[in-house]
């Protein structure tokens, strides 16, 4: 049980709490999703534009999104009252580097993969660059999700 801060209102924090989480979940389920999608269209190539375009509107419409808001409802529980502890201003650095990546670097890069494949095709080199960046830039973003995910559930004590 998360208990609310003294002075905060009760349902509202627990309403912020579960928003919280269960946007948490959804966004690292879906970017998880990201190496099944492309895996099947590597395998695939004929559905490899249609796996990639789907990685991208999860990604711009859903896992994004989810993040932000779950971002939004940490800052009003820390608003709130919810003590910061070390662990968490750890957690929340590695967040806002994770979105800067995903925004200004991941989900353009994505975009050129998608025009690259349909330009030239999956077997060209400039594809098979564009794709080897996406996988890295992806791999540490979920890399950082997985430690910001260790930080919440262990709450280690840095300083």
């Amino acid at each position: 049980m998360h208990p609310p801060p003294d002075g905060a209102n009760p349902l509202l924090y627990t309403v912020l709490v579960f928003l919280h989480m269960l946007l948490s979940m959804l966004a690292v389920g879906f970017n998880f999703t990201y190496v099944i999608w492309i895996l099947r269209g590597t395998r695939d190539q004929a559905m490899l534009p249609f796996a990639l375009k789907t990685v991208k509107f999860i990604d711009d419409y859903l896992a994004n999104p989810f993040y932000l808001i779950a971002g939004l409802t940490g800052v009003l529980m820390i608003l709130m009252g919810k003590q910061i502890g070390s662990f968490l201003w750890v957690a929340i650095a590695i967040y806002v580097v994770a979105m800067l990546v995903a925004y200004l670097i991941y989900t353009p890069l994505l975009g050129r993969q998608i025009r690259v494949l349909a330009a030239e095709g999956p077997d060209s080199a400039a594809y098979q660059q564009v794709a080897q960046r996406s996988s890295i830039v992806g791999a540490g973003m979920g890399a950082a999700v997985l430690v910001i995910v260790a930080l919440k559930i262990f709450e280690p004590s840095f300083w």
